[in-house]
């Protein structure tokens, strides 16, 4: 699979992955895969270092766009978008749709941690970019949040949204949110307008579950642009 320097400045004009140097084009048709060492259909990283999974992930087409998928069964995945904050971590089984021409995967080894390149089309990028309307409602790809979708999410996750210097990487308990909501929100009513968010995220495929669930989806709602500073000042100004 190994490309000529010609074709690999070539190939990057379509989707596919860098691996050191080499461009090894995406296909629609089947996965790439990347782990260890190579094997049958498995690009290899390192195949001394037993910090990365035989199969560590992959990146493969669906739902009419590209996704990064962990397939590792214990270890994470980095997802540096280029924004400049904190690469989103991405948990064994969990997806990513990959919205930016250009994408840095991280696999974090024993020895070392090993970057990839994925590069992706404009035509063939997942579309997050939100929009208000005159109903309330923010639009973004395949999933709408309400007005009080955000007021939740918004609530729950203000230290991320908060400026500088009280700006923290952590959420709200669900408690604390409700009472920066006011009534009638309760910690009740607040869990179940995040989970039932979370159940249309999975509907297409984004799955945020376990103990790192809140930062998980606070950092996946920030990096797509769902959740901005301005929303925690529109929120605070009402």
């Amino acid at each position: 699979m190994q490309e000529t320097t010609e074709e690999s400045q070539a190939i990057v004009h379509s989707p596919a992955v860098l691996v050191a140097g080499e461009a090894f084009a995406l296909s629609r048709d089947r996965p790439f895969v990347f782990g260890r060492a190579d094997a049958e259909g498995v690009i290899g990283l390192h195949a001394d270092d037993m910090g990365i999974s035989a199969e560590a992930g992959a990146v493969e087409w669906g739902w009419n766009f590209w996704w990064v998928i962990n397939r590792s069964l214990k270890r994470q995945l980095l997802m540096d978008t280029g924004g400049g904050g904190a690469p989103l971590r991405l948990a064994s089984g969990q997806r990513f749709a990959i919205a930016a021409p250009r994408l840095s995967v991280l696999v974090p080894g024993e020895i070392f941690t090993y970057r990839l390149e994925v590069v992706v089309p404009d035509s063939e990028l997942a579309r997050y970019e939100s929009k208000r309307s005159s109903s309330g409602t923010l639009v973004t790809g395949q999933i709408t949040l309400s007005a009080r979708d955000v007021d939740a999410l918004v609530a729950l996750f203000s230290p991320y949204l908060d400026d500088y210097p009280r700006r923290q990487a952590r959420p709200l308990t669900y408690r604390a949110a409700a009472e920066l909501l006011g009534e009638p929100w309760t910690d009740v009513t607040l869990r179940k307008r995040v989970e039932r968010v979370k159940g249309r995220l999975a509907r297409i495929g984004v799955y945020f579950d376990g103990s790192q669930a809140k930062y998980d989806l606070a950092d996946y709602l920030i990096d797509c642009g769902l959740l901005s500073p301005a929303d925690l000042r529109g929120l605070r100004g009402r």
